[in-house]
């Protein structure tokens, strides 16, 4: 198959890499300093391997389709934030595009495309996959967890999709209802992200500590909530039976769920700190948080059901990206946050 992988960071250049060392075409659409780098080709790192492979490199996607040059398959793999100016710019290109896949975290990267280019063919995937960019053209992927897809709208190529990664070497699982793939996802994404971010602890400190371990478990009662309101079921994730670990959360006793959750959140990060504390800590503005507490939050105010815990850590976050927080009224203080947490709740 012949791949086109826009905004290709950390997940980008890992799924491009693998895809071409399978012996799929790949291009890959990546930030202009990042061109120069990939003309050594593109160096793959796991578990102590390394190898390099050569992939296409373009800066922008004007250039991308230049030449009459055409692709089975385009995939976003920005981050979620950023997924609305890709879709402009791909409908301003003003061609018949190929069908479309989102790689987002979070709820709501498909809706915005679906917005803007609805007559485009359209498939979502969840990755579990640790992906980490070691330095421009150099990416670590981990060998735990896989890829889930699911269609979207229209007549998209699946199964192909699907062949072409488990080429690559991703365990993939394919899931019939998007919404049930990407709320699942969400689950795992947003346990020890936010508070993370707020109070600069890894998760494994987090879930041992009592008061923000009730903020991390409320959260996700309120996040389960919602998706029961809308009718979307917990699915299993490959590496991840998201169905058992929802069971575990409803029904084990706290002191035993502290224990448990730190593998169940630290074995999907590869051992990394969590998103929203590395893009706060690198000074970055936007943030997914929108997708994913906030999510939550959006979701749930549509049908009138109370979020209290997840909107509280949603407006701090952001509060901690626009700077209207000061980053050390919570920082190394989680009493401060669990008191702000059971104001609001």
């Amino acid at each position: 198959m012949k791949w086109l992988l826009v905004g290709a960071g950390a997940i980008g250049s890992l799924v491009g890499g693998r895809l071409a060392r399978a012996g799929h075409q790949v291009m890959l659409v990546v930030r202009p300093h990042v061109v120069g780098a990939l003309r050594r080709g593109l160096t793959l790192v796991s578990d102590g391997e390394r190898g390099t492979v050569e992939v296409a490199a373009v800066a922008d996607l004007a250039e991308a389709f230049g030449a009459a040059r055409s692709f089975d398959v385009v995939a976003l793999t920005m981050k979620a934030f950023a997924v609305g100016e890709a879709a402009e710019a791909l409908r301003n290109l003003d061609i018949h595009l190929p069908p479309l896949l989102t790689f987002q975290n979070g709820v709501g990267s498909e809706e915005i495309v679906r917005k803007v280019l609805p007559e485009v063919p359209l498939m979502a995937a969840s990755i579990s996959v640790p992906a980490e960019t070691l330095a421009p053209g150099i990416v670590r992927g981990g060998r735990k967890g896989g890829i889930a897809l699911a269609p979207v709208h229209g007549d998209v190529p699946l199964v192909q999709a699907a062949n072409a990664l488990r080429e690559a070497g991703f365990p993939v699982r394919l899931i019939s209802d998007y919404r049930a793939m990407k709320w699942s996802k969400l689950l795992l994404n947003m346990l020890g992200n936010a508070t993370s971010a707020i109070v600069g602890w890894p998760p494994e400190r987090i879930f041992a500590h009592p008061g923000l371990f009730w903020v991390e478990h409320t959260a996700w009662q309120e996040a389960r909530l919602v998706m029961r309101s809308y009718g979307i079921p917990v699915v299993r994730l490959p590496g991840y039976p998201v169905p058992l670990f929802d069971l575990a959360l409803r029904t084990l006793p706290p002191w035993l769920l502290r224990r448990l959750a730190p593998r169940l959140v630290g074995g999907g990060r590869g051992g990394k700190m969590p998103s929203l504390y590395l893009d706060l800590e690198a000074g970055r503005r936007q943030l997914e948080i929108d997708f994913l507490n906030g999510a939550v939050v959006r979701y749930g105010d549509t049908l009138g059901i109370p979020t209290p815990v997840n909107a509280t850590l949603t407006e701090i976050v952001q509060g901690l990206a626009a700077g209207t927080v000061d980053r050390q009224a919570f920082r190394d203080r989680p009493e401060r946050l669990v008191e702000r947490v059971r104001a609001g709740v």
